[in-house]
C-alpha cells in the first residue's frame, strides 16, 4: 500500500483527529488539576495554571525534536525511502532521552533559582513548589510520547495515539480525585497531589503506547528501534532541523509565560480570571493544533514527491478545516458563559468577570485558526530557521505591546489581553509575505 497523501478531507481528518484528541487530553490533565484545585483555593488554582505553563516550556523542547523528526519521516514516506524512517526513529528516541535528563536537572534543581525572578506573590511560589517537585519526573515520560507522536504522525497511521490519550485521560481522572482530595485511603495532598496524578498518569500511558508499537506490524515494515548505529550525519541533519524548532516553541511559549507573569501585577483576580481564559483557549485552539499537525505531514510529504501545487493545495485545505471547525466550536462559549466559567471554579466573581472577555478571546481564536496553520505549512516544508525567525520577531513585538499597556499605561485585563490578537497577526502577515516570495520551495530536509 502506498504511504503517499493526498492532501482530501478524509486525510486531513484521519491525521488531525488523533492529534486533537491527544491535545484534547493533554489540555484535560490542565482542565482536571484547575477544576479540582479550583474546589481547594484561589492561590492553588493560580499557581497550577502558572507552573503548568512552566512546565511546558521544557515539553516543548521535546516537541520541537519531535517536530523536526515527523517532518523528516514525512518527507521521506513520500519518497518512498521506508527504511530509512525506523533509523530517524531510533536517533528521536536517543536524542530525547538525553535531552529529558538536561531538562529535567534544570527542572527539578534550577527552578528554585528561575521562578521567583518571575513570580512576586509568596503564597503562589510556595503552592507552586508543592506542584512541581512531582511534577518534574513527568519530563521523561512526556518526551518518550513523543517520539510515538512524531513516528505516527509522520505516517500518517494516528491510531495508537487514540490508545495513549484515552489511557492518559482516564487515569489522570481518578488519580486526581484521588490524591488531591485524599479518597480511597490516601491522605489529601491538595496542589502536590495534581502534581504527582499528572506524572503517574504520563508514565502509565506512555507505557501503554510502547506495548501498543511492540505489537504493531509497522514496527518491522519500518525497521523500527533497531539501533544499528549512530549515523552522525543524520543526527546533525535532526539536530539543523529541530533547533530553530525548539528554540521557536520556547520563545513562543516562554512569551506566554512572561505574559502570565505581567497580567500576576493586575492581582490575583486578574491572574485567577486569565488562568480560565487560558484554559479556554487552549481547548478551542484544538482545531487549529490538529490542522497544523496534519499540514506538517502533507506538505512535508508533497515536497517529498516533488508536487508542490499539492503542497500549496494542503495548505489551503488545512486552513479551510481549521477556521470552520474553530467558528462553530466557539459558538458554545457564547451559548453557555457562566456555565462554562464555573466548571474551573465556584468563586461568584470570577464566574461573572470572566465572560466579559470571551469576545476577545472569540476574535483571538479565529484568526489563530488561519495563522497557526500556515505557520506550520512553513514548518513542513522545512523552513524552519525562517520559521523561529518571524516568531521570534512576532514576540518581541507582542511582549513589548503587553509589556507597555500593563505596566506603563496600567489599562485592564481586556487590553493585555487583545495582545494575542496582535501576535496571531503578525504571524500570519510575516508568513504570508514568504509564501509569497516562493522560496519555501527550496528546504531540503
Amino acid at each position: 500500500n502506498s504511504l503517499n497523501l493526498e492532501p482530501s478531507y478524509k486525510n486531513i481528518t484521519t491525521i488531525a483527529a488523533p492529534i486533537m484528541l491527544f491535545n484534547f487530553v493533554q489540555s484535560a490533565i490542565g482542565f482536571t488539576d484547575t477544576i479540582f484545585l479550583g474546589r481547594v483555593g484561589v492561590v492553588e488554582m493560580s499557581a497550577c495554571g502558572i507552573m503548568a505553563i512552566y512546565y511546558l516550556v521544557f515539553v516543548m523542547v521535546g516537541f520541537g525534536i519531535s517536530r523536526a523528526a515527523q517532518i523528516l519521516i514525512a518527507r521521506r514516506m513520500g519518497a518512498q525511502r521506508y527504511d530509512e524512517i525506523g533509523v530517524v526513529a531510533d536517533h528521536l528516541l536517543i536524542l530525547e532521552m538525553g535531552t529529558a535528563v538536561i531538562l529535567f536537572m534544570i527542572l527539578h534543581f534550577g527552578s528554585s533559582y528561575i521562578v521567583p525572578w518571575f513570580i512576586q506573590s509568596e503564597e503562589i511560589l510556595v503552592a507552586g513548589w508543592d506542584y512541581l517537585s512531582y511534577r518534574s519526573y513527568g519530563i521523561f515520560f512526556s518526551l518518550l510520547a513523543f517520539v510515538l507522536l512524531a513516528v505516527y504522525t509522520g505516517v500518517g497511521k494516528t491510531r495508537a495515539i487514540i490508545v495513549v490519550t484515552v489511557v492518559l485521560a482516564s487515569v489522570n481522572v481518578v488519580l486526581n480525585y484521588t490524591l488531591i482530595f485524599g479518597k480511597f485511603g490516601f491522605a489529601p495532598m491538595g496542589i502536590a497531589g495534581a502534581g504527582l496524578a499528572s506524572t503517574l498518569s504520563e508514565i502509565i500511558s506512555a507505557v501503554a503506547g510502547m506495548i501498543y508499537l511492540f505489537f504493531d506490524p509497522l514496527r518491522d515494515k519500518l525497521q523500527l528501534f533497531k539501533f544499528k548505529n549512530i549515523n552522525v550525519e543524520l543526527m546533525k541533519r535532526l539536530l539543523r532541523l529541530s533547533i530553530p524548532l525548539v528554540f521557536q516553541f520556547l520563545v513562543g511559549l516562554g512569551g506566554w509565560f512572561i505574559f502570565f507573569t505581567f497580567i500576576e501585577n493586575l492581582g490575583e483576580q486578574a491572574l485567577a480570571i486569565s488562568v480560565v481564559l487560558r484554559w479556554l483557549y487552549t481547548f478551542y485552539m484544538i482545531p487549529a493544533i490538529g490542522a497544523s499537525a496534519a499540514v506538517n505531514t502533507l506538505v512535508s510529504n508533497s515536497i517529498g514527491q516533488e508536487k508542490y501545487d499539492l503542497a500549496k493545495l494542503s495548505i489551503k485545505k488545512c486552513i479551510t478545516y481549521s477556521f470552520v471547525i474553530t467558528g462553530v466550536s466557539i459558538i458554545t462559549m457564547f451559548m453557555f458563559p457562566e456555565a462554562i466559567a464555573n466548571i474551573f471554579t465556584d468563586d461568584l466573581s470570577i464566574i461573572i468577570e470572566t465572560p466579559k472577555l470571551y469576545w476577545i478571546l472569540g476574535l483571538i481564536l479565529m484568526v489563530c485558526s488561519v495563522s497557526t496553520v500556515l505557520f506550520n505549512g512553513l514548518m513542513g516544508a522545512g523552513a524552519t530557521n525562517v520559521s523561529l525567525l518571524i516568531e521570534a520577531v512576532a514576540v518581541v513585538l507582542y511582549l513589548s505591546y503587553a509589556f507597555i499597556i500593563v505596566n506603563v499605561m496600567n489599562k485592564g485585563l481586556h487590553y493585555a489581553w487583545f495582545s494575542e490578537c496582535v501576535y496571531w497577526t503578525l504571524l500570519l502577515v510575516f508568513t504570508s509575505i514568504y509564501f509569497y516570495t516562493g522560496r519555501w520551495r527550496s528546504h531540503d530536509v
